[in-house]
């Protein structure tokens, strides 16, 4: 009589199957949640950072915004004391030679909060084999974006405590009603004065007034011209006149400058003019006529 308690084969080698079934899933899961191929080769590259700016394993690579590949495995290492990131990227074996010795790779992100990935752009060099390091170009993150956004605002602000406290032209132009004023008015003025301009344009354009004659009319031109001329010549030679006035050694300066010649040539007219009267006045004091 068989022992009901016996472990039988059939049921032995069923346990085995499920275990096996079992890990089998679970390696799947993983080879799956890794983003990585079953029935392909892989070339692992490196790239080395001080900041992976939220760069994560399982990440995917580009190249030219075209899935390649993974990040693998992110690791520390120290390098003359300083802390670095290794990041290892797993490329599938036909995208492998697209990336080459001189590619260069840069970390960007999905959007503006979307996850981080690695993009790498080809050179012209030879293909990357296993382990090669390739360099990591930077780009401006978020982090740097928040900051520039930060100084932005505080830029703001700044102006306007600046508009508030009336400092510069603006803040006085809102606190300084007076100032205000005057500019209005000169924004009037000015416009007045272009539509006198716009006015006397269209005047001259059809030939009215002064200034079309003169630039249509060759004889009024030149008769203006030597208008012009004639001017000057008065001109120079007023002010030759003026200098001989101011220059003390002529009869003109002398007389403008030296009072005792003034006033002894001012008392020769007067005698000279009393003289004239009176020789009208009797005239037989000074003229006689004889006959033979």
């Amino acid at each position: 009589m068989k022992n009901p308690n016996a472990l039988k084969w059939s049921d032995l080698k069923t346990g085995i199957f499920f275990i096996f079934g079992i890990g089998f899933a679970a390696w799947l899961g993983l080879v799956i949640g890794k983003n990585t191929n079953l029935f392909s080769g892989t070339t692992t590259v490196k790239i080395l950072s001080r900041d992976v700016q939220g760069l994560a394993e399982n990440n995917f690579v580009s190249v030219s915004g075209k899935k390649i590949g993974t990040v693998s495995k992110m690791n520390f290492v120290k390098n003359h004391d300083s802390l670095f990131v290794v990041a290892e990227l797993k490329l599938k074996e036909e995208f492998a030679p697209l990336v080459t010795k001189d590619a260069k790779a840069t970390i960007k992100s999905l959007g503006v909060l979307g996850d981080k990935y690695v993009d790498i752009v080809s050179g012209n060099g030879p293909a990357v084999k296993e382990g090669d390091f390739i360099p990591l170009a930077t780009e401006e993150g978020m982090a740097n974006l928040t900051a520039s956004a930060n100084k932005a605002f505080d830029n703001i602000n700044e102006l306007l405590d600046h508009l508030n406290n009336g400092q510069g032209i603006a803040g006085k132009l809102l606190t300084d009603k007076r100032m205000g004023k005057e500019l209005a008015e000169t924004v009037t003025s000015l416009k007045t004065t272009s539509a006198e301009l716009s006015t006397l344009s269209q005047k001259a354009s059809r030939g009215e007034g002064l200034l079309p004659k003169l630039l249509n009319d060759k004889s009024m031109a030149k008769n203006t011209t030597e208008t012009l001329e004639k001017l000057n010549q008065t001109a120079a030679k007023t002010e030759l006149l003026i200098n001989k006035l101011n220059n003390e050694k002529g009869t003109l300066g002398q007389l403008s400058s030296n009072p005792a010649l003034y006033n002894n040539l001012s008392r020769t007219l007067s005698s000279l003019d009393s003289l004239l009267v009176d020789l009208k006045t009797h005239p037989k004091r000074y003229v006689k006529f004889s006959l033979f």
